[in-house]
């Protein structure tokens, strides 16, 4: 119907949505807002952990092929300033890999501070696999784990098999 038909014959013509309809599509979509923040704070502090923990595997990783090619021992070490998890490395007192700080969420390291040396043949000086966890705000924690060979590996759990 036209707006000279609606007005003519006196019938009520529509145009949008009432304030009712409005306040329903409102409720219905903060309701699931409600749901949703949870799940999603917590996906994130998983993910800051996992880059975490995958970053600091590439490290070591540099630093033990750094070693190698300068056929020098390189040391990492991952430490807790203040409320943050801190990694550094040096080789032959030389900076490889400058401090750097990790995401806020990544706020414990339950073994203490650790220290990764490897020698010019890319080995660890550790005779026992060395197990490295970092821990979020939310309670989760995920382990890199240094074999005596040198390898490096990363396991979203508390300890590498």
């Amino acid at each position: 119907m036209s707006m000279k038909s609606c007005l003519a014959t006196r019938k009520v013509c529509q145009a949008g949505y009432t304030l009712i309809e409005i306040m329903v599509v409102i409720a219905i979509v903060g309701i699931l807002s409600v749901l949703a923040i949870p799940n999603f704070t917590l996906w994130i502090a998983k993910y800051q952990l996992k880059q975490a923990v995958s970053e600091i595997a590439a490290d070591l990783n540099m630093a033990k092929f750094i070693a190698m090619n300068r056929n020098r021992q390189a040391t990492v070490t991952i430490q807790l300033v203040g409320s943050t998890v801190q990694v550094s490395g040096l080789a032959g007192g030389v900076e490889i890999i400058p401090a750097k700080t990790f995401m806020g969420s990544v706020n414990g390291l339950p073994g203490g501070t650790a220290t990764v040396n490897f020698s010019s043949m890319g080995m660890s000086s550790a005779t026992t696999p060395q197990t490295i966890q970092l821990q979020n705000d939310k309670g989760l924690v995920y382990a890199v784990s240094i074999l005596p060979s040198g390898k490096v590996n990363w396991c979203p759990k508390a300890s590498c098999p």
